[in-house]
């Protein structure tokens, strides 16, 4: 189906509209004039819909709040919200680093909140009868995996890796020299539910007429919008800035970031593009080498940015010349993205974190 040309073509909805990068899309949509259904598990919960309701209030868009919680999608509370709209942008999934996520989460659940309950969005899409495009946040869970066998060292993921390789050769990359599989929900609940959910969606688009293109974001960063959103990759960088060592005992992280931002930008220029089309897939990464950093050139870096904290408590890891390589090329080339650089991420990362109190001014 054919792309929405803005705003005219009527609302849109987004899922898991409080989430980090939920409320960024739904920020980016507003600031283009669109109209958003935002659907968000609880709407009582003050401390998220106070920087929701801000972007409503900012415009020129407005925000319209519905209370759905993905794991009822299956009794079609998404069919209201979605009524009317002309594309839905899927970001919800239940990934467990939520702290009130009522304890659910379990690698069944999880599987389930990404396979089963997107299967339940679409479906609630195909009742609307005015959706044209869908965008699915899928995850670097379904590009990264184990290695095909002829892949060279210095390999650069691209739209063509299904967790390490071509979709057909799968099961023999996940199967150890014993024959015990690996890719299993017990084993694998994010990586295989996002891969899953992507080949379900794909299929969808095809018997449907409705595009459904994936984006792909490796390590999220970029400016929290509230508390709620100090979680994962960006808590990381805060707990560096508080001075904390905790990363010493972990294996070293090697970095690959894009900025929440540019997620949120790619999500509404692949709703409004003549390129992409069903099945389309974008990997949200770095631009360039520059923000594939090792992690001790990922803690140089915010040393430098941050020259009042004392980065992870001085602690560097040994330098290595291994490196998570993935560039978000093809959505610069055909959506026309224009990434943010490394170093505004962290700092507008590090600043947001100061601001919300989430680490101290000084360490």
């Amino acid at each position: 189906m054919s792309a929405i040309s803005g705003p005219s073509d009527g609302p849109v909805a987004v899922t898991g509209a409080a989430g980090f990068v939920g409320a960024h899309v739904v920020k980016n949509l507003v600031e283009h004039g669109y109209d958003v259904h935002a659907c968000l598990r609880d709407t009582g919960r003050e401390d998220k819909m106070v920087y929701l309701r801000e972007i409503s209030e900012t415009g020129p868009g407005s925000v319209k709040f519905f209370s759905c919680d993905l794991y009822n999608a299956a009794d079609g509370v998404y069919d209201e919200p979605f009524s009317g709209c002309s594309a839905v942008f899927h970001v919800a999934a239940d990934i467990g680093s939520d702290a009130t996520t009522y304890g659910r989460i379990s690698p069944l659940k999880q599987y389930e909140g990404i396979v089963d309950m997107t299967a339940a969005i679409l479906e609630s899409c195909r009742k609307a009868g005015t959706v044209k495009r869908i965008i699915y946040t899928s995850s670097v869970a379904a590009i990264l995996g184990p290695g095909a066998p002829d892949r060279a060292e210095d390999h650069i993921f691209s739209e063509d890796d299904w967790c390490g390789g071509t979709y057909e050769t799968l099961e023999e990359r996940h199967t150890n020299e014993k024959g015990e599989m690996s890719w299993t929900n017990e084993k694998k609940a994010y990586g295989k539910g996002k891969l899953d959910a992507e080949r379900l969606c794909n299929q969808f688009g095809k018997e449907s007429g409705i595009d459904v293109i994936s984006i792909c974001p490796f390590f999220i960063m970029g400016p929290l919008l509230g508390v709620p959103h100090d979680t994962t990759w960006q808590h990381r960088l805060g707990v560096a800035l508080a001075g904390d060592r905790s990363m010493e005992s972990r294996r070293t992280i090697n970095w690959n970031i894009t900025d929440v931002r540019d997620i949120a930008e790619a999500q509404r220029l692949a709703v409004e593009s003549d390129i992409a089309t069903n099945a389309s897939r974008y990997c949200l990464a770095a631009k360039d080498e520059l923000g594939e950093p090792t992690g001790k050139e990922f803690l140089n870096i915010l040393q430098g940015l941050f020259p009042n904290h004392n980065v992870c408590g001085g602690y560097r890891p040994e330098q290595t010349s291994e490196r998570n390589r993935c560039r978000c090329t093809k959505a610069i080339n055909e959506l026309g993205l224009k990434p943010y650089s490394l170093e505004d991420t962290l700092r507008d990362t590090g600043n947001s974190l100061i601001e919300l109190g989430c680490v101290p001014t000084s360490a």
